[in-house]
């Protein structure tokens, strides 16, 4: 069997992929980076490359991504669609055009699906679904946008429970937190995940503009392509919606100071004032915890530096 995955050359995509490909899953990425794959550094993904088929394909192209999936339909076991522009100061600068990306992508994605046959569809989400509100925050905390991503990630949210209910689909919706971890430079980043990465990387004389007023809840990307895999991969679900984080809140400052005792030197990085985002932290990952058997394994996030670190150090040493 097989299974698709667009965004699969993405930061979390990756991993999913590589996943499942390790499992001998032959995997469709659908990207548009998928013509430079060598150019990446996805290390991971190079060893499993006998099992991923690239294509290199924009959501926004319903055409072309029909054609792809009605190629490949015949052994398909579903769909990962994961291809989103990330929360963050980058978002509100364009932001009809991010905003198309998320939703109408997120809509080609489902239309494909439901002419093609295709039921099951777990859809990256995120916990800015929730907005600001306090944590812990579960499935049934009540949808609050606060920023233009969040609300694209809810309208995604709700195609697929309306895709679902009206077509007999089976979308499950993956409800992301903060992400961090090997397949991400943090030299690729913002200046808030610089400033808390990026001497992981080697990075220093890092100002943020805010973030230091902020706990949130931080995941390593391992345990959340775990929670996909395992979400995509349950029989059958009670729930549409699971959160698929850490669930467990660290501050900004105290991820610095853990990278300076890992790295053994405090570097000159800053965080300005007030928070990096409105959001409120942890995730309650209990119900993905009884129905998926979702256990992360970075819940102490400084074995998870320990891991991206030695990530760094490894493609920084074969460059």
């Amino acid at each position: 069997m097989s299974v698709l995955i667009t965004g699969g050359l993405g930061h979390v995509g990756s991993w999913v992929a590589y996943q499942l490909a390790k499992q001998g899953k032959q995997v469709i990425i659908c990207d548009m980076a998928a013509g430079r794959f060598e150019n990446l550094g996805l290390d991971y993904l190079e060893t499993v490359r006998d099992k991923l088929i690239l294509e290199s394909i924009d959501v926004l192209d319903y055409h072309s991504l029909f054609e792809v999936m009605l190629r490949h339909r015949g052994d398909l076991e579903g769909v990962v669609h994961g291809v989103s522009v990330i929360a963050g100061p980058n978002f509100q600068t364009r932001p009809y055009k991010h905003t198309t990306i998320n939703t109408n992508g997120t809509l080609n994605v489902l239309e494909t699906c439901r002419i093609l046959g295709i039921k099951k569809v777990v859809n990256m989400s995120s916990g800015a679904v929730y907005g600001d509100a306090s944590g812990p925050q579960s499935e049934a905390t009540p949808y609050k946008a606060t920023d233009l991503y969040g609300a694209t990630k809810i309208a995604g949210e709700l195609f697929g429970l309306q895709y679902t209910d009206t077509f007999g689909m089976d979308v499950r919706n993956a409800r992301l937190f903060f992400v961090y971890g090997p397949g991400k430079r943090p030299s690729d980043m913002h200046q808030v995940y610089q400033a808390m990465f990026g001497p992981l990387e080697g990075l220093d004389n890092i100002l943020a503009p805010n973030g230091s007023e902020q706990a949130l809840d931080w995941t390593h990307v391992h345990d959340t392509a775990t929670g996909i895999v395992q979400l995509f991969e349950k029989e059958s679900v009670t729930h549409r919606n699971f959160n698929i984080s850490s669930g467990v809140t660290v501050a900004h400052t105290d991820i610095i100071r853990h990278v300076a005792d890992l790295i053994g030197k405090t570097s000159n990085v800053q965080l300005g004032p007030g928070v990096f985002v409105g959001r409120g932290a942890p995730l309650d990952i209990s119900l993905a915890e009884r129905e998926i058997g979702f256990a992360p394994k970075f819940t102490d996030i400084r074995e998870g530096l320990h891991d991206y670190w030695q990530w760094l150090k490894g493609i920084q040493g074969r460059a």
